[in-house]
């Protein structure tokens, strides 16, 4: 019998029935060696913006998923806090009935950020498991952006390692956001300070898991398609660790504590969404390839918000859907505006503006699906305080000057290089209003704007 079991999951992205038949399989893993202590630890990035529950909750209600699956310690991903900042991390660990582990995300003062813990000790059938939790940095974004401090991994594993031991732990395991190839290299650089690492972020399977030198590496595939599974051996000195990995058929009975939070979940938003947030004089059309009411409407509402000369979006990553005339609900507005981007602004040249904006009402551009858009074309440019007409751009009427400056509300969608509208070369400095994300843009501005409209027009 082995002394311990970790089972473990690692970016399941909102899928709800997955994890309901996971949660079915710890219940039976539990069940099958009641004299054996069965640990479940999540790596990390169980929400998902494109999943309706996850999105309308920021995440939270993932987290009360995973409570109700048996989870018992999460390390916390990037899916959640580089959309809606650090502060997410406080409500879902509210929400959670385990701890959230990261140690390499920190306050300006050095202080984890709130809602977190770098650590865990956990005694289990005489096992002392010392556990802790670090997320990738996602190319600056947390320092740029948020203001926070991503300190080195290795060392502070390292530390926080020795800690564990110094406080009686016999075996030490690092849940880990950072990705297969990172790990590999983290337990080239730890060994005899840490002996497991449960990884993520890179959506590997490993069947039997990875061994470098003394340390196991593991994980777990993606989207609750497995539930990995390491069965530690522990004679008072000596540790063996063997990974598995097992597969979640679809007829797996979904754990009934799982699908009864859900519906708690849906109640409990169903008010909250049927609130009603402003009224347009017209129902508002979508389109990707032509110009559209809803990218207008938002447009006109990133300007104003950020007190910009000109708003530009692609409306295809700010909507995916029409909006009504009349009274809007809440929820009608979420269901087709579940964009994470925060509302940015930066200072442009005109002739740097004008780049930007042929670029993105590119036809050819606008038609393409990228993976962070999941499936949904970019769509054209939708500009406010702009107009472009017979191929010339005009600003407040009149016609571009390249050389001046222009204040440019958009995006981190449109304003970063990752989103492939501006190039690296420009060294654009956006600031970013966050952890707002564009439809509370769009709830803020349809308070003022009773009733709110958005011309056609713009694009001729």
């Amino acid at each position: 019998m082995p002394s311990l079991i970790i089972l473990h999951t690692n970016d399941i992205h909102g899928r709800i029935a997955g994890l309901a038949r996971i949660a079915t399989l710890v219940e039976q893993a539990r069940a099958a060696q009641p004299a054996t202590p069965v640990l479940y630890a999540d790596a990390g990035d169980s929400e998902e913006t494109a999943v309706r529950l996850s999105n309308l909750t920021k995440g939270v209600a993932m987290h009360r998923l995973l409570s109700a699956a048996g989870c018992d310690v999460v390390a916390v991903g990037n899916a959640a806090p580089v959309r809606y900042g650090s502060e997410v991390l406080a409500e879902q660990a509210a929400a959670a009935s385990y701890p959230l582990l990261l140690a390499n995300m920190r306050q300006p003062n050095g202080a984890p950020v709130p809602g977190v813990q770098l650590s865990l000790l956990h005694d289990l059938g005489g096992l002392r498991l010392g556990l802790l939790g670090i997320t990738s940095e996602v190319d600056g974004t947390y320092e740029q952006w948020f203001g926070l401090k991503m300190p080195e991994p290795l060392p502070l594993v390292r530390e926080l390692a020795a800690a564990l031991r110094q406080d009686g732990a016999d075996v030490v395991v690092l849940l880990s956001h950072m990705g297969l190839a990172v790990d590999c290299e983290l337990a080239a650089g730890l060994q005899g300070a840490v002996d497991i690492i449960i990884g993520a972020h890179t959506h590997d399977l490993l069947p039997n898991g990875e061994q470098v030198g003394s340390v196991l590496v593991a994980q777990a595939g993606e989207y609750a398609q497995h539930l990995g599974r390491i069965e530690l051996d522990w004679d008072g000195t000596q540790l063996t660790a063997t990974a598995s990995v097992q597969p979640v058929p679809e007829d797996t009975p979904e754990s009934l504590a799982v699908v009864a939070e859900v519906a708690r979940l849906e109640a409990e938003v169903a008010h909250f969404l049927s609130e009603p947030i402003g009224e347009l004089t017209a129902p508002l059309d979508f389109a990707a390839d032509r110009e559209c009411g809803v990218g207008n409407l938002m447009a006109d509402a990133l300007r104003e918000r950020m007190q910009a000369d000109v708003g530009l979006v692609a409306v295809g990553q700010a909507f995916t859907g029409p909006l009504p005339g009349g009274t809007l609900a809440r929820l009608t507005l979420w269901e087709v505006c579940s964009s994470s981007a925060n509302p940015g602004v930066a200072m442009l040249t005109g002739a740097q503006l004008l780049e930007l904006v042929q670029r993105g009402l590119d036809p050819a551009f606008a038609a393409e699906t990228p993976r962070p858009l999941r499936g949904q074309a970019r769509g054209l440019f939708h500009l406010s305080g702009a107009t472009m007409r017979a191929g010339q751009l005009f600003v407040a009427g009149q016609p571009l000057d390249p050389a001046r400056s222009y204040r440019v509300a958009a995006t981190d969608w449109e304003l970063e290089p990752y989103g492939g509208y501006t190039p690296e070369a420009w060294g654009l400095q956006p600031r970013y209003d966050v952890p707002i994300i564009l439809r509370e843009v769009l709830e803020e501005y349809l308070a003022v704007h009773r009733p709110a409209e958005a011309p056609i027009g713009r694009l001729g």
